[in-house]
């Protein structure tokens, strides 16, 4: 059966008369420009082939072994790319104003406002920052294979890399403006011409804390080292120039657009996997890619489906307890309308209404106990602790239920944020200043949690100490 997203296919379109009659007969209604009518065409045709073409019956059976790849943290021991140096590890406040610049940007990103002149031609609405979660794996591309150390981006379209060498491999195949696939379907490209390579279609990623990727869209075969598994027409940035902090050679993008990773690859994971962070800086996590019998023990709640931002993972929260006391506040429910789940962010972003609430019993409970707060070493945070051992062991559980009666415990680990190697915590929750902006459940509230992601079945799951 020949590919409905072939490139005669797509060449068609652009000089068929039905396209030309469809085109005027929508003009008078609609102000569009005719080559942003076709190529918006050519995106849906593309589209609709990755996506709805029948499986093909010699792929991998439907029992087949679990893909799990090592993850790491990117300034620990077992990354590759900096050993034990402790020089390279970001401070407490160096990881929060990453994770401040990438808030910025998602908020931009979801609430774009054409008469604010803050979200009008910034590089904060256009990209996300780098993730400020610091969580990496590794894969290799090309022939022979060249490994790649990729931090993974629920909140990322884009696989880009800057340590990918193109002239060594043989199966590189660099995408050209001439082919539809550059203007169709791809975003952040550009026909320019820099670095004196003409006729390439080149990516160009800009980022909230000033750094940016940019360079030449490719395909090539992507192998999963670990499992053995081969994605021969992988879609990725191949990096020429880039300024940014990462010491790993670039980003997974694992979001839900039809260029990451996770859509490239649904014929064999079916849109199916899961991580699990690393407990502590020298120790590892993994992530799982597709279906597998789950534990008993996972909770499943519903991945909210928005038409306006397909990309993000949208959840629901119905309720907040600390300890034993459930949080009242007027319309809960309609608060957290706007809520993601999102692995490259740090901190919890909450309504400040909840937030002030859900601060208060913490408050009451840990002074009750006789912990009174002490300053801040951030003006991020407003309730601190000097830390002890039985401190620890006395920090009220929080309870996050999401909907369909989905409960998720977080004790100590999850709900403080250290300071000065441990010696001051602060409950690691931000209240949004604006209530119709977006919330997130950021990865310090994720930790001891296995996070299931099943994009096809719409529902996200959680698997309560499912971590080593």
């Amino acid at each position: 059966m020949k590919s409905l997203a072939s490139e005669s296919h797509f060449q068609t379109v652009e000089t068929a008369p039905e396209c030309k009659r469809l085109f005027n007969a929508i003009q008078s209604t609609f102000r569009i420009n005719y080559k942003h009518f076709v190529e918006k065409i050519h995106s849906y045709i593309y589209a609709y082939d990755l996506k709805e073409r029948p499986k093909s019956t010699l792929e991998y059976p439907k029992e087949r072994p679990i893909s799990t790849l090592e993850v790491f943290h990117m300034y620990g021991p077992c990354s590759p790319k900096v050993g034990t140096s402790p020089m390279n590890m970001p401070s407490a406040q160096d990881i929060l104003h990453r994770d401040r610049q990438r808030i910025k940007s998602l908020q931009a990103r979801f609430k774009p406002n054409k008469y604010d002149s803050r979200f009008q031609d910034t590089k904060e609405a256009a990209h996300l920052p780098i993730s400020s979660g610091d969580y990496a794996i590794s894969i290799s591309l090309g022939t022979p294979q060249q490994v790649q150390t990729l931090v993974f981006d629920t909140g990322s379209d884009i696989t880009w890399t800057k340590e990918f060498h193109h002239y060594a491999s043989t199966s590189l195949n660099i995408i050209t403006c001439d082919r539809p696939l550059c203007y169709s379907l791809l975003p952040h490209h550009t026909c320019e011409m820099f670095n004196n390579i003409e006729n390439t279609c080149y990516y160009e990623s800009l980022y909230a804390d000033g750094s940016y990727s940019k360079g030449a869209w490719s395909k090539d075969i992507l192998n999963i080292t670990q499992t053995g598994d081969v994605f021969p027409n992988f879609l990725f940035g191949c990096a020429t120039e880039v300024q940014t902090q990462l010491p790993e050679d670039g980003i997974l993008g694992l979001d839900k657009t039809l260029i990451s990773f996770v859509t490239q690859t649904e014929r064999t994971y079916k849109g199916i996997f899961s991580y699990c962070f690393p407990s502590s800086i020298s120790s590892t996590g993994f992530l799982k890619l597709g279906p597998r019998d789950f534990p008993n023990t996972v909770k499943f709640t519903h991945l909210i489906a928005n038409p306006d931002y397909p990309a993000y993972y949208f959840i629901n929260i119905i309720s907040i307890r600390v300890g034993h006391v459930q949080l009242l506040t007027h319309d809960f429910g309609l608060m957290f309308r706007n809520t993601i789940i999102d692995s490259g962010t740090v901190i919890t972003r909450l309504p400040m209404n909840v937030y002030m609430t859900m601060r208060n019993e913490f408050q009451n409970h840990m002074n009750v106990l006789g912990y009174g707060i002490v300053q801040s070493p951030v003006n991020y945070f407003d309730t601190c602790y000097l830390n002890n051992t039985r401190l620890i062991s006395i920090v009220p559980i929080i309870t996050f239920t999401f909907e369909g009666g989905v409960n998720v415990d977080l004790d100590a680990s999850a709900t403080l944020f250290p300071f000065h190697a441990g010696y001051i915590v602060c409950l690691a929750f931000v209240g949004n200043s604006d209530p119709t902006e977006l919330n997130v459940f950021g990865n310090t509230q994720q930790k001891k949690l296995e996070v299931v992601y099943d994009v096809e079945g719409e529902r996200l799951g959680f698997i309560p100490d499912g971590c080593p």
